[in-house]
């Protein structure tokens, strides 16, 4: 108390009167202890309220971590947790914003926006509404909307959305809420939604109203050209705060890229690519991303080239099975001359890792690509194109035929080996079946054909669907491949899979086949792609079971049965 104003006042008046007087008056006395009184009521009233206030929100935030405690009880019965919820949201109701950014009791609301029944949620969220920006940006309250955007209605969510608009920039350079904004972005997000927040990165002019007519960058400035420099190096600067707090790894953020990138300056491009070059492994993670990678290999300079190989290097394995970061590997092979380089940073790596990488849907097609680049069974023709139209703005001067001979002599030895040694796999499934033909299509091989024919023609080869076992031969996309596979014997006088098949083919299978309306037909293609000789032979296999082929109604049986008494 000694320390406190009021004392001090007191205090100097008692000397100064003593200066004057030379001793104290009545008058002075008293209106000094009056003054000691009134400080001593003031400062008792001051550590009483907190002590009070503190007493009663500890109380209120003991019995709310309780409650949260057995809801979130496995054990609990359902009808239990819905009355605790309602008891505890009561308990906290009105006192939502005041408490959602402490780090105790926003694991509260995290544990009703979760448990609780759809009513409770939608007045925790309204109540919350105001503070959504400052919550995104809160170490503690992040968590809470992430919850809302997981286990509330599409209505709260999109209300959530709408609360951030005109503060996406600020979010999206901020560590803790962009993840929570590319959640949102990603996840909930309507076209529209997605849209006006990409706007808010073309300039201030956006930030407050939208505008439905503006669909990319491009948009922002068709109607207004002297507007494009203006809206470019606003939109470069908004990209540069992103890549200045290393928060790149963002699909909201890489759509944007992608179209500035497209759009920007040649000068910009290349400074945009330099910076860009380093980053390239976690811009892969989305297809407006690994679009922008792309560019980044299509039109940098060696030397950007190199950075991205370097960086590449240590994420071959990664990239290969995510589903948009395989498509940067094969924009690698088809426009980096440096084969030589290609070959030991990423195509040794897949070598030594083959069955690991073509157990992945994903690693099969990079496989594919190296083997058979552009195949049409494989690949969509949106991607070929996309590839065939950067590769013409890009720097490569390589021929693509040398390039392809080059990256292949890498991985075919490799590939055919394993196929020699473990067939079974590679004719697994419909993908694995699809990269065997592939390989046959561009080089023979008498031991593969040979491999794979003992395991075709077992009467019990089976392959699993949906946990049940299926003849092989009648599983659609394995069928389609057989008879591609068949296909290719047709102009071949030897080393075809019609030769190896009439060595193995047994009675057994025969029997299995031709019940089917598949086998047949795989039967069929054989004969009409093969020599006479060969064609002969698996004829005369198959004729001492016409009566067989005759009791079978399907189409596949009756063109084999023509075929065989024809000859």
């Amino acid at each position: 108390m000694s320390n406190s104003f009021p004392h001090q006042v007191a205090t100097h008046r008692l000397k100064r009167a003593k200066e004057v007087h030379g001793e104290y008056s009545d008058d002075i006395l008293r209106t000094s202890l009056q003054l000691y009184r009134k400080v001593l009521r003031v400062e008792l009233r001051a550590t009483r309220k907190p002590a009070k206030a503190t007493a009663e929100i500890f109380e209120i935030s003991h019995k709310a971590k309780l409650l949260s405690a057995q809801i979130q009880r496995k054990v609990v019965k359902q009808e239990f947790r819905m009355k605790a919820c309602k008891e505890l949201h009561c308990l906290l109701k009105g006192q939502y914003k005041s408490i959602a950014l402490t780090h105790d009791l926003s694991r509260v609301i995290q544990v009703l926006l979760k448990h609780s029944p759809e009513d409770i949620k939608n007045e925790i969220t309204e109540e919350l509404l105001d503070i959504m920006v400052q919550m995104m940006q809160s170490k503690y309250a992040q968590h809470a909307v992430k919850r809302i955007m997981k286990y509330g209605t599409d209505f709260i969510r999109h209300e959530v959305i709408k609360k951030l608009f005109g503060h996406i920039i600020s979010l999206a350079t901020h560590s803790i809420s962009a993840p929570v904004l590319d959640y949102a972005y990603g996840e909930f997000a309507t076209k529209k939604e997605k849209i006006n927040m990409q706007q808010e990165f073309y300039g201030e002019l956006y930030k407050n109203s939208k505008d439905d007519k503006v669909q990319t960058l491009r948009d922002a400035y068709k109607d207004t050209p002297e507007m494009k420099a203006a809206i470019l190096q606003a939109c470069k600067a908004n990209i540069q705060k992103v890549i200045d707090k290393n928060l790149h790894d963002s699909e909201l953020f890489q759509t944007v890229l992608y179209d500035y990138i497209c759009e920007c300056t040649p000068e910009d491009k290349v400074e945009l690519i330099s910076t860009l070059s380093p980053l390239i492994v976690p811009l892969s993670n989305s297809l407006p991303g690994v679009n922008a990678a792309s560019i980044c290999v299509w039109q940098g300079t060696n030397k950007d080239k190199k950075t991205i190989l370097k960086v590449v290097k240590e994420h071959v394995l990664s990239l290969s099975k995510h589903k948009t970061a395989y498509r940067l590997l094969i924009t690698i092979f088809d426009a980096v001359d440096d084969t030589v380089l290609v070959k030991k940073a990423i195509v040794s790596t897949l070598a030594a890792n083959l069955k690991d990488i073509a157990k992945d849907h994903w690693g099969k097609m990079v496989l594919h690509w190296l083997v058979k680049p552009k195949d049409p069974a494989a690949f969509h023709p949106s991607f070929i194109k996309f590839l065939d139209e950067g590769a013409k703005s890009g720097t490569s001067k390589k021929d693509a035929d040398l390039r392809v001979s080059e990256l292949r002599e890498a991985i075919l030895p490799v590939l055919k080996e394993d196929m020699v040694s473990d067939p079974q796999f590679w004719l697994s499934s419909k993908a694995n079946l699809l990269l065997t033909v592939a390989l046959l299509s561009i080089d023979t091989s008498k031991e593969i054909l040979e491999a794979l024919a003992q395991v075709i023609s077992q009467s019990n080869w089976f392959i699993k669907v949906e946990d049940k076992d299926v003849l092989a031969i009648e599983d659609a996309g394995i069928h389609m491949c057989l008879k591609k596979l068949a296909c290719l014997d047709k102009d071949k006088s030897e080393g075809t899979l019609g030769e190896v098949m009439c060595e193995h083919l047994n009675d057994d299978a025969i029997k299995a086949w031709l019940p089917t309306n598949r086998g047949c037909f795989f039967l069929l293609k054989l004969i009409e792609n093969n020599e006479e000789k060969t064609s002969n032979k698996l004829i005369k296999k198959i004729k001492s079971y016409s009566n067989l082929i005759k009791q079978q109604s399907t189409e596949g049986a009756k063109l084999l049965l023509q075929k065989v008494q024809n000859k």
